[in-house]
């Protein structure tokens, strides 16, 4: 199981997260980087089996607010 973390609070808006993995990123109305299908809230989490492209718009956020985890271990 594999667990999305977003800190909308450190995050710039630069959009490498939405450019890297749209299927689980969006901008949200304030202009802040946002996981689809989660309510916006300053801390966002998301639960999925298949990290997807997750990994890879982990490693592009240049302030790193975004960490994904595998069975509770941080991978990025």
């Amino acid at each position: 199981m594999y667990r999305l973390e977003l800190d909308r609070t450190m995050c710039i808006s630069c959009g490498n997260c939405i450019e890297s993995c749209p299927e689980l990123f969006e901008f949200a109305d304030d202009g802040i980087s946002s996981l689809l299908g989660v309510e916006v809230s300053d801390l966002q989490v998301k639960e999925f089996d298949d990290p997807s492209c997750s990994e890879k718009a982990a490693s592009n956020c240049p302030v790193m607010c975004i960490k994904l985890y595998r069975d509770g271990e941080e991978i990025t």
